[in-house]
């Protein structure tokens, strides 16, 4: 059993562990396997946050192949990184119990983990740039320069702008309970974009360029049944009813339950996969058990994506987009797809009226119908 030394740090002002050992090929190998590690070539180390990497779990998840050792060893502050330059704003958070207060409210609330970190990461840059100011005292006005500061100057996209704003007001109307922040806080105008779709004749290439029984059936079921990413790695073995040929959606966008197809091509495939796999709780399974992960899948996607030489800005999403592109232009009504996908508005799944090219190639201009 090889050893790594197992360290609590910071980096970016965030805690995370940091993993260092002799130069080792089969140890690096090893960690590339995991997610959310990465290498750091300015600090010379490994990385992991430290709110998904715990000793425990590295533990289990590296079991009889690594040991950590940590006894011993003192905490590594960020700034002793060679070549490093503490920012000002990077100096430990005045007022920490704001954004736990924050924290309490949303998950009470019952929103999302990945909105919660996205809100308290959101929120604690804005404390951090008021620092010494208690959250409660900083301004309308004081807000208003921040937003025109992270707009203009850092050139968050739009989305990342909302979600700043969502964070913001979720503090100061939900925990404090003041008044609605309309004044001082503008929403970007939400841009009018087109989602990357793959003919069905990329579909087939991007499918049958995957040889890995696993990978493949991860691939069938997204485009099959128009899953999101989320929604894929957090099925189970019984969420496939083969009697009524259905993949049950628990718990997706919105915390709503649905169901989708179950495309026959997928569950042939799937017999052979329970056969070789055994699959037990989750329906894909990480390799050292325990559910599978998104960067998994996006890494499947991406390796395919490459050896098959379809769209190049096309992602996971992509699958679903084009599930629903592709029913459309062979004749599904789009209330039907609106439900397949789990959308609320129909206006979301209207979307795709302005993709497909089914039937545009028998319309005529009108001055075809002139005697000119």
């Amino acid at each position: 059993m090889k050893t790594i030394a197992l360290y609590q740090t910071t980096h970016r002002n965030r805690p995370h562990i940091a993993l260092r050992f002799q130069y080792d090929q089969e140890l690096i190998s090893l960690l590339k396997k995991a997610p959310g590690l990465w290498w750091n070539p300015e600090r010379k180390c490994w990385l992991g946050k430290a709110n998904f990497w715990s000793e425990e779990k590295l533990n289990h998840f590296f079991y009889q192949k690594i040991k950590f050792v940590t006894d011993g060893l003192e905490e590594e502050a960020d700034q002793k990184a060679p070549n490093r330059v503490a920012s000002p704003k990077q100096s430990a958070l005045q007022f920490p119990e704001a954004v736990t207060d924050l924290e309490e409210k949303l998950m009470l609330k019952r929103y999302s983990l990945y909105t919660i970190k996205s809100y308290k990461s959101h929120f604690r840059m804005f404390l951090l740039f008021y620092n010494d100011i208690p959250p409660a005292n900083i301004t309308g006005e004081q807000i208003k320069a921040y937003m025109h500061k992270r707009v203009v100057q850092d050139r968050v996209s739009e989305s990342t702008q909302n979600q700043i704003i969502n964070a913001i007001k979720c503090y100061y109307e939900q925990v404090l309970g003041r008044e609605r922040m309309v004044v001082y806080l503008d929403r970007p105008k939400k841009p009018f974009q087109l989602p990357d779709v793959l003919s069905e004749e990329e579909v087939v290439r991007l499918i049958e360029s995957v040889d890995n029984l696993k990978h493949k059936c991860i691939l069938l079921i997204i485009y099959g049944g128009g899953l999101r990413l989320g929604e894929l790695v957090r099925l189970k073995v019984q969420d496939i009813n083969e009697s009524q040929m259905k993949i049950f959606i628990k718990g997706g966008k919105g915390k709503k339950d649905r169901h989708t197809i179950l495309s026959e091509t997928a569950l042939a495939y799937l017999h052979n996969y329970y056969k070789i796999y055994k699959p037990n709780d989750w329906l894909f399974e990480g390799q050292y058990g325990g559910q599978y992960s998104k960067r998994s899948v996006q890494n499947i996607f991406n390796r395919a994506k490459q050896q098959s030489k379809v769209n190049p800005y096309a992602t996971v999403h992509t699958l679903r987009h084009s599930f629903a592109t592709h029913l459309l232009e062979r004749g599904s009504s789009l209330r039907y797809i609106q439900a397949l996908l789990g959308h609320e508005s129909s206006k979301t799944t209207e979307i795709y009226t302005h993709i497909t090219h089914h039937g545009m190639d028998k319309q005529k201009s009108p001055l075809d119908f002139l005697e000119i």
